[in-house]
């Protein structure tokens, strides 16, 4: 009942529910996240779990709240210690979109996987690692539009070396969807030079360097 207050204070008028019961977008190690309405509009509910050994969910909230000064992830619209409510974001996880395409849809990959690169060197620029992208097949939603967008950043850092675009970099080259996108782009080779050069000096030319060398 405290929790159902304290999201009825935080604006949301209900929850989304199916024959199953509430409607689930996520569920994790920390959190689950729920789906619900606020004015009318959907929005996602990041909810702590009980039995969580994260106390709170204000370092996540801040560290998106971060990402989003450059527009990146999901807007944050409020939270709490136990609760972050933000953007509803409907779309597949990048691995399933991915799988789903065919040899006719290189544009589309390239449209989609530049824009990836590109926010990940935005938070590379504000000094903001996510630390989860080497394996981005749960961490990037590609919505309706096909925008895609960066999710849960509860193992972000401000502190630690920022990684963004070398860790994407590696789960496009090789991770579990390497060889779809090598089929699909028509990769033979890649230079891990230029990657090794980024990591040394992040800046625009070297990243656009990177870019070059995927084609995109």
């Amino acid at each position: 009942m405290k929790r159902v207050k304290m999201l009825e204070s935080l604006g949301i008028d209900s929850l989304m529910v199916t024959e199953n019961g509430l409607l689930l977008a996520g569920k994790g190690f920390r959190s689950i996240v729920l789906v619900g309405t606020s004015e009318g509009k959907l929005v996602a509910i990041k909810m702590r779990r009980s039995d969580s050994p994260a106390k709170s969910m204000e370092y996540e909230a801040r560290m998106l709240k971060i990402a989003n000064s450059v527009n990146v992830g999901p807007r944050i619209f409020s939270y709490t210690r136990d609760f972050i409510i933000m953007e509803y974001i409907h779309g597949s996880e990048i691995s399933s979109w991915i799988s789903s395409l065919d040899i006719k849809s290189s544009e589309k990959l390239r449209k989609v996987l530049r824009a990836c690169f590109e926010d990940c060197y935005k938070l590379d620029c504000i000094g903001l690692d996510h630390g989860e992208l080497s394996d981005a097949s749960k961490h990037v939603i590609i919505d309706e539009g096909l925008k895609p967008v960066i999710i849960d950043f509860s193992n972000a850092s401000t502190t630690r070396r920022v990684s963004n675009v070398t860790s994407f970099f590696s789960y496009i080259m090789y991770g579990k969807v390497a060889s779809t996108i090598r089929q699909i782009l028509g990769i033979k080779a890649h230079d891990i030079h230029v990657v090794k050069t980024y990591k040394r000096h992040i800046s625009d030319e070297n990243f656009n360097n990177i870019m070059k060398s995927l084609g995109l």
